[in-house]
């Protein structure tokens, strides 16, 4: 009988926890987003994606726009589990504060220009979001905890009901494929975040040079401002790629208007998603979202983290989120039942 599979990264700092089966708390400390990758000991992101698209039949779907045609229907409703005092987890923060430079930074040149801004852009004071493939299932209501905030789809399209649970549901224009949804969707008062485009730096992602995803923020996104939506950078891989895009984009893309800078993150290394955030914020002035994370080694060498230590890494990033004013939102990655080659200590849902 597979262990009970825990929403473990709320439960260090939620009141409740979800489970999907009844059965021993096995608790695993990630749980709810959908990512992308960086490794371990891998220097450059673009190599950990190319071993990945080149060994791994599954992979390359993880970060792929959903379809679009309708929403998925639910599958085995999980139902509430025990609070975090059951388990014997502190809530109480000791991370200190996050470290003010990192060592990718230095190679990257600052943009030529300053994002414009809006002030900030979480007002709820709830700073996790569910990266949720699950369409309309009927368990999201599970998940309506009081830190937990925000949803995304990786598609213009959002589940029904979020409202009456308290959660903002934010589109995204994942890339070129989600041009007509996008338009036809995303009109005023559909919602009040938009999502920028997912890895945009990436091949096996939304794939576009920094140029043409100015021209796509530009002609679909900016305007969105003037209808009453906070507007979130597109999303690139915390690796030298990454930030290096972000420097061409912001370039390309002068006047254009940012709420607050996204990123994603695949690695065992929770430090090198502070610093990563920590060099996002000082080079562009803008709050952060980590839009996608998780425990994940794809070095292909030295194995995937134990449970303890994904515990551990969870433990860390939540401290960080909990502790960092300017790191708005995060969403973990493993609210769904196929992981795609990701360490399945990440996962929340069991079969």
């Amino acid at each position: 009988m597979a262990a009970v599979k825990l929403l473990n990264l709320f439960a260090l700092v939620s009141v409740a926890l979800v489970a999907l089966s009844a059965g021993p708390i096995s608790a695993n400390a990630l749980a709810v987003g959908e990512g992308p990758h960086v490794a371990r000991h891998v220097p450059g992101h673009d190599a950990v994606a190319k071993k990945r698209r080149d060994t791994s039949p599954t992979s390359t779907g993880r970060c792929k726009p959903r379809a679009t045609s309708s929403m998925p229907s639910s599958t085995p409703n999980p139902t509430p589990a025990a609070t975090p005092a059951d388990l014997g987890v502190s809530t109480t923060s000791t991370t200190p504060a996050p470290v003010a430079t990192t060592t990718s930074s230095s190679s990257s040149p600052a943009p030529s220009s300053t994002p414009s801004s809006g002030n900030s852009t979480s007002s709820s004071g709830k700073k996790w979001g569910l990266a949720w493939p699950n369409g309309d299932a009927s368990y999201l209501s599970n998940f309506a905890l009081p830190n937990v905030g925000f949803l995304y789809t990786w598609s213009p399209y959002l589940p029904s009901g979020l409202s009456e649970l308290g959660i903002e549901g934010i589109p995204m224009l994942w890339g070129y494929d989600q041009v007509s949804d996008f338009q036809n969707l995303v009109v005023e008062g559909y919602a009040n975040y938009v999502l920028g485009m997912n890895e945009p730096n990436e091949p096996s992602q939304s794939n576009m040079s920094p140029t043409d995803g100015a021209s796509l923020w530009q002609q679909y996104i900016d305007p969105l401002q003037y209808k009453g939506y906070k507007l979130i950078s597109p999303a690139c891989t915390n690796d030298q790629a990454g930030l290096d895009w972000y420097q061409q984009f912001f370039a390309a893309c002068s006047g254009c208007h940012f709420d607050a800078i996204a990123f994603h993150a695949y690695t065992t290394d929770a430090q090198s998603i502070i610093d990563y955030a920590t060099t996002l914020y000082n080079t562009y002035n803008l709050p952060v979202w980590i839009t996608e994370f998780a425990d994940q080694n794809y070095s292909g060498t030295g194995g995937q983290a134990s449970m303890d230590e994904v515990w551990s890494f969870a433990s860390t990033i939540t401290n960080f989120v909990a502790n960092t004013d300017w790191l708005e939102v995060a969403f973990p990655f493993g609210v769904m039942y196929d992981l795609q080659g990701v360490n399945t200590d990440n996962s929340l849902l069991a079969s």
